[in-house]
């Protein structure tokens, strides 16, 4: 979402006669959109900050700090760094070049986006190949570790129409899939019950024709079996799902107000293989919770053989401000985190490595993104899998690619069986 939100603010610079440029040595405005998920998200922003301090003693620069950083941090980050000249928020971006105005003429602004609507500017996309179209912003969730509601503010379901206009839109401009966003895609439509749910919306959406489309991210709470079957019977809608457990311990999950057990969780696992073969199921991992005990982590151990992802983001647990469990006592310590941390990735490396061996010998249908290192390129397969492949091939086609080796992140595959039309 932050990428993405990243997008509009360079639509918004150019469409007010910004130059886009690549390094902060050319730059006469310098713009970071900072995350606050985790805390190492927040510090790789005051470590960057650095970097435009030591060019701004060199010659005149202006730095704006902003997100969800700027969201919660709005006057400490005035008062923490001298050289910061405004602040924004996590929505308002279109006002942002008056910001700059400001600063030009004497001011050091701090504007908050208010959380209540959806940025509806220009994009400058940074992709060729997949466009973002936001579906819905903020959560109404409050888990207990999560600062996104406190940041992004509640749920706001965006106009269907315009969904599927821009989706329309980014069609007939050359891309050939879409990435619909939301904190929490499954609860889109929950405050406007007029716009209908999301799998309505994925019915939509599909019928633009787009060759593919995928959505992230989905929250068990919210998940239906109407979703799954969206899923199922539109052949543009990709076979992934990126389902954050979060934990394995129906202990530690009623203590994060996941809203789900692990029984709950497990069973739409196996619904969404039920109901969509050949589906790519993949997860979210905190370890370290508050409280987290041995035994805990020993059930998402268990969940990690159980329900066998194709891929886990895993994380160690940082208390946010203003979430509940940020007032709890941060008892579990680093150095056991790392180790959970490092068993949940030995792990799933095994897993992930026996589940891509499968694909050996099989033909994938591959949408290539980036060039790799030997003449190779890089894409995904429906499922999200990468797949490296050899042959002339070029960012933006769509060819069905035989698959010849696996390792745990990625799929290895020769020249292209059949190199479908390019666009």
């Amino acid at each position: 979402m932050n990428l993405h939100q990243s997008e509009g603010i360079r639509g918004v610079f150019r469409r007010a006669g910004y130059t886009l440029v690549d390094s902060i040595a050319e730059a006469d405005v310098v713009l970071f959109n900072g995350c606050m998920v985790r805390q190492k998200a927040e510090e790789k922003v005051y470590g960057r900050i650095g970097a435009v301090v030591e060019e701004k003693r060199r010659r005149r620069l202006i730095l704006g700090v902003g997100g969800c950083l700027g969201q919660i941090h709005g006057d400490l980050l005035l008062k923490r760094f001298s050289a910061v000249d405004f602040v924004f928020g996590s929505n308002g971006h279109v006002a942002l070049p008056s910001l700059v105005e400001s600063v030009l003429a004497g001011e050091r602004p701090v504007v908050m986006g208010d959380g209540c609507g959806i940025d509806e500017g220009p994009f400058v996309r940074f992709s060729r190949v997949s466009a973002m179209v936001t579906i819905s912003e903020g959560c109404s969730n409050f888990c207990s570790y999560c600062i996104v509601p406190f940041a992004r503010g509640p749920l706001r379901s965006r106009e269907p129409d315009r969904i599927v206009r821009e989706v329309e839109e980014a069609f007939s401009s050359g891309y050939r899939e879409v990435l619909l966003l939301g904190q929490n895609v499954d609860s889109y439509g929950r405050d406007r019950p007029e716009y209908g749910d999301f799998a309505s919306l994925l019915d939509r959406v599909a019928a633009t024709g787009i060759e593919r489309i995928r959505f992230t991210s989905s929250h068990p709470a919210d998940m239906t079996d109407r979703v799954l079957e969206a899923i199922a019977s539109h052949r543009n809608v990709c076979r992934h799902l990126h389902l954050a457990c979060q934990s394995g311990s129906d202990r530690i999950l009623e203590a994060m107000r996941r809203g789900y057990t692990r029984e709950r969780f497990v069973s739409i696992v196996r619904a969404a293989r039920e109901i969509v073969p050949g589906i790519n199921v993949t997860t979210d991992i905190i370890v370290g919770f508050p409280g987290e005990t041995e035994e805990d982590f020993a059930r998402t151990i268990d969940l990690l053989e159980e329900c066998r992802f194709g891929s886990v983001f895993v994380a160690m647990y940082s208390p946010r401000p203003l979430t509940e469990s940020g007032r709890l006592p941060d008892d579990v310590p680093s150095e056991v985190k790392r180790e959970r941390l490092g068993r949940v990735l030995d792990l799933q490396r095994r897993i992930a490595l026996e589940e891509n061996e499968r694909f050996i010998g099989r033909e994938v249908e591959v949408l290539i993104e980036g060039e790799a290192r030997g003449g190779a390129v890089y894409g995904r397969a429906d499922d999200h899998r990468t797949v490296v492949a050899a042959g002339d091939l070029a960012v933006g086609d769509l060819a069905t690619v035989r698959i010849e080796a696996a390792s745990p992140p990625s799929l290895f595959g020769g020249a292209a069986v059949v190199q479908l039309e390019r666009r």
